[in-house]
C-alpha cells in the first residue's frame, strides 16, 4: 500500500471516528439531560400528587368518612384532570383501584419502596413514558400511587438530532475526505518528485535535485537527497577523471615505450645487417643513444613516482637561502649552455623539507622554465608572515589555458612533438605535484599562452623561536 492511500485512509478514519463519537457523546449527553429534567419534573409532581391525596384521606376521615379508596379515588381523578397526567392507583395484591390510561404498568426490578419515589421508563405502543411509583399507606389502606409522564417528545427529538447530526456527518465525511485527498496529495508530493529523480540518478541522470520548499522533515530529508547526490555526482566524476586518468596514462605509457623501441630496433637491426660507413654508424648509433636515454629518463621518473606513493620521507630543518643558492650552483653550467639568463632572489627563512626530493622539485621546475624558449629564468623566494613562497618564472612560451588543469596528469604533454626531441615523457609536473604534497603544499600554476608561465609552491615557514634555535 503506498504512502498516499495510507496517509489518506488514517486521516478518513480518524475524522469519521472522532465525528461520530462526537456526535453520539452529544446525542446522548443531550438525552440524558432532557430525561434528568423531566425526571425532576416528574418527581416533584408526584409528590404534589401523593401529598393531594394524603390530606383529602386525612380531611375525609376527620369529617367522618371511612371510605378511603373513594376518597383517594376521587382525588385522584380532580387531580389528574388539573395536572393534566395519568395517575394509577393499584392495592398491594396489584388490584387495579383507579386509572386515567391504559399503559403497562410494571413494577420496578427494584420494587417499590414505601419511603422512597422510584422510577422507570416505559415503552408502550408507540410512546415513551415515565412512571412514577410510590408507596402510600393511609387510615389503613396501602396502595401503590403510578404517575406517567409521556416523554416521548423526548425520544422524538433526539431522533430528530440524530439524523441532523447524521446529514451534517455525511456532508463533513465528505468535505474531510477531499481536504483529505489534497493534503494527503501535498504531503506526499515531495517524495512522489524524490523518488521520480531518484529513479533518473539510478538511471545515470546525476543532475537532478529536489526543491526544497519546508522546514520540516520533508524538507530535511529533500536537503539529505541534494547533499548525497552531490557528494555521489562528485564521486562519480572524480571516478570518471580517474578512469580516463588511467587509461590516458596506459596508453601513453605503451605509446612512450614503443616509439624508442621501434627506433631502437631499427637502427640496431640497420647496423647489425648493412655495412655503413662510419658517419652513417655514427648517426645510428646517436639515434640509439638518444632514444636510450628517452627511456631511462622515462624509467627513473616512474620509478620516483611509485616510490613517493609508498614511502614516508623525514623533512628536515633548512635555511632557504642556502638551499635556493645551491640550486643556483646547479643549475648555472645548464643555463650557460642553453643561453638562458638565471636570477635569484635568496630570501632568508626556515622550512622544513626533504632536500634531495624538494630539490628535485625545483630542478624540475627550472628545467622546463628553460626548455620553454625563454631568455630568462627568474627563481624568487619571499618571506612572509608564517609562510614561505618560491616562484619560478619564465617569459617562454606559456601553457594554453585549456591545458592547465591536466599538465601534472602523468604522460601528459602540451606539445609532445618538441618533448620527445628534448627527452621528455610527461612526467616531470607530475613528479613536481607529488614532491609538493608530501610538504603539505601544492602547484600554483599561471601561465598565460605566448607570455609565459610561473609556477608557485607555498611551504610552511617555522616560528621565530625555531629559527633563533
Amino acid at each position: 500500500m503506498k504512502f498516499f492511500t495510507k496517509l489518506y485512509l488514517v486521516i478518513l478514519i480518524l475524522l469519521t471516528a472522532t465525528l461520530a463519537f462526537t456526535e453520539y457523546f452529544i446525542i446522548n449527553i443531550s438525552l440524558k439531560s432532557a430525561l434528568n429534567t423531566q425526571v425532576d419534573t416528574s418527581l416533584k409532581q408526584h409528590q404534589l400528587i401523593k401529598y393531594a391525596i394524603q390530606s383529602d384521606m386525612l380531611s375525609a376521615l376527620q369529617t367522618g368518612n371511612e371510605n378511603v379508596i373513594e376518597v383517594a379515588t376521587e382525588v385522584a381523578y380532580s387531580t389528574a384532570n388539573t395536572m393534566a397526567t395519568d395517575i394509577m392507583l393499584l392495592q398491594d395484591d396489584e388490584q387495579m383501584i383507579y386509572r386515567t390510561a391504559s399503559v403497562a404498568h410494571p413494577i420496578p426490578e427494584d420494587g417499590v419502596n414505601k419511603n422512597q419515589i422510584t422510577y422507570i421508563t416505559v415503552y408502550d405502543n408507540g410512546r415513551y413514558y415515565l412512571e412514577m411509583n410510590s408507596i402510600l399507606n393511609q387510615a389503613g389502606l396501602s396502595c401503590r400511587i403510578v404517575t406517567l409522564t409521556d416523554i416521548t417528545y423526548i425520544y422524538d427529538n433526539v431522533q430528530t438530532m440524530s439524523r441532523q447530526c447524521a446529514i451534517v456527518f455525511l456532508i463533513i465525511v465528505l468535505v474531510g475526505a477531499i481536504i483529505a485527498v489534497v493534503f494527503s496529495n501535498f504531503i506526499t508530493l515531495p517524495i512522489k518528485k524524490l523518488t521520480k529523480i531518484g529513479e533518473e540518478f539510478s538511471n545515470g541522470d546525476y543532475s537532478g535535485r529536489v526543491n526544497i520548499t519546508s522546514k520540516d522533515e520533508i524538507g530535511e530529508l529533500g536537503s539529505v537527497y541534494n547533499k548525497m547526490a552531490d557528494s555521489i555526482e562528485d564521486k562519480i566524476a572524480q571516478l570518471e577523471l580517474a578512469v580516463k586518468q588511467r587509461e590516458d596514462f596506459t596508453a601513453a605509457f605503451a605509446h612512450e615505450l614503443k616509439t624508442p623501441m621501434t627506433s631502437i630496433i631499427g637502427y640496431a637491426d640497420t647496423l647489425y645487417q648493412k655495412d655503413l660507413s662510419e658517419d652513417e654508424a655514427r648517426n645510428a648509433a646517436g639515434f640509439i643513444v638518444n632514444e636510450g636515454m628517452r627511456l631511462e629518463s622515462l624509467s627513473f621518473k616512474l620509478l620516483e613516482l611509485m616510490t613517493l606513493s609508498k614511502n614516508d620521507f623525514l623533512l628536515e630543518e633548512v635555511q632557504m637561502a642556502d638551499f635556493i643558492k645551491d640550486i643556483n650552483d646547479t643549475v648555472k653550467p645548464a643555463a650557460q649552455k642553453k643561453n638562458v639568463r638565471l636570477f635569484f632572489d635568496y630570501e632568508e627563512g626556515y622550512c622544513k623539507i626533504e632536500i634531495d626530493l624538494f630539490k628535485t622539485l625545483i630542478l624540475n621546475l627550472i628545467d622546463n622554465a628553460m626548455k620553454s624558449g625563454s631568455p630568462d629564468v627568474a627563481v624568487l623566494s619571499q618571506s612572509q608572515g608564517n609562510k614561505y613562497m618560491i616562484a619560478i618564472v619564465d617569459h617562454g612560451r606559456g601553457i594554453p589555458a585549456a591545458e592547465l588543469k591536466r599538465v601534472t596528469e602523468a604522460f601528459y604533454m602540451v606539445d609532445k612533438a618538441r618533448s620527445r626531441q628534448q627527452h621528455g615523457a610527461g612526467l616531470g609536473l607530475a613528479l613536481c605535484e607529488k614532491i609538493a604534497e608530501l610538504h603539505g603544499s601544492k602547484l600554483d600554476i599561471r601561465s598565460v599562452e605566448g607570455e609565459g608561465t610561473a609556477i608557485r609552491i607555498t611551504l610552511e615557514k617555522l616560528e621565530a623561536e625555531d629559527d633563533e634555535e
